[in-house]
């Protein structure tokens, strides 16, 4: 195995040395040519000896670019495999040294971006998109998968608004950047700018379960239980494995008095997840509280 960290600096230096001496004898070559004609040697032998030299001046550069073409395709492979190994750490030296080699690859920039997203580097995190971005400005992607680090890793959610509004000025009909953009907005405690990111969403499309699921949640932290509604029974259909949405539409039942219904939407939450606290407990609430009115303030919580 090659040597990490190391080996392209080292094979680098060897294709130099071996280039140095065909360039100083190509020098020497066109030096002796412009002497005056008192040396023995012939034009026509130093011609020979010049052309022999560019030749393999030509050689030797042909045999850089491949070496360099074939150490950056080694160190691409070695990264995909150490990143699936779960080896990050060596992962990111491997993408380092292809980024050496290769430093106007976007693809491997957002993989170096994510690797470093696993290793909770985030601000390294956003350094890489943002040579990403350098490099092309058109990139959506980049910005929203930049604006997830900022919001969700560092906490910095005005600065995460800016590079997912970014990503929808380059293309407003991405139903996912819609939906970051409410959580975003969420977490900036700007309920209503969320609710009609959520709308927007499910509008381009209907498909979208947590969009439907987190605008059904918010609108109950809001008091709004009938609006809710909907939102969380569309969540739950498109996705009867989401066991927080049968669990905030449970919640929702029992404010509004549908106590049978909303014992069996946390029986269904609980079966999904029995190590729940939470589901468990408010399964247990309801029984304990059957035949009684029910609780008037139920605490939805809000983004996380």
């Amino acid at each position: 195995m090659m040597p990490r960290r190391s080996s392209s600096r080292a094979v680098f230096a060897l294709i130099l040395i071996l280039i140095w001496p065909a360039l100083y004898w190509n020098c020497y070559c066109s030096y002796l040519s412009y002497r005056p004609q008192t040396l023995s040697t012939s034009s026509n032998t130093l011609e020979c000896m010049k052309s022999i030299s560019l030749l393999l001046l030509a050689i030797l550069l042909t045999a850089v670019s491949a070496a360099a073409g074939q150490d950056a395709n080694y160190w691409l492979t070695q990264t995909q495999s150490d990143y699936n190994n779960g080896s990050y750490s060596l992962a990111l030296q491997d993408i380092d040294e292809y980024l050496d080699l290769n430093s106007s690859d976007t693809w491997a920039w957002s993989f170096k971006a994510n690797i470093l997203k696993n290793m909770k580097r985030y601000s390294e995190a956003v350094d890489s998109f943002d040579e990403l971005i350098k490099l092309d400005p058109s990139d959506a992607q980049a910005y929203n998968d930049r604006a997830l680090i900022l919001s969700g890793g560092m906490r910095q959610h005005e600065e995460a608004l800016e590079s997912i509004e970014s990503a929808l000025r380059i293309n407003p009909r991405n139903a996912n950047y819609h939906f970051n953009k409410g959580m975003i907005l969420e977490e900036m405690q700007m309920d209503d700018e969320a609710l009609q990111a959520y709308d927007q969403a499910t509008a381009l499309n209907p498909s979208l379960n947590m969009a439907w699921y987190r605008k059904g949640r918010l609108l109950a932290s809001q008091g709004s239980l009938n609006e809710s509604l909907p939102s969380l029974e569309k969540a739950t259909k498109l996705n009867p494995r989401n066991a927080n949405a049968w669990n905030v539409k449970g919640l929702v039942l029992q404010q509004l008095g549908s106590l049978e219904d909303a014992k069996s939407c946390f029986e269904k939450a609980l079966a999904l997840e029995p190590n729940s606290s939470e589901f468990q407990s408010n399964l247990n609430g309801l029984q304990a509280n059957a035949g009684g009115e029910p609780e008037k303030t139920i605490e939805f919580e809000k983004a996380q």
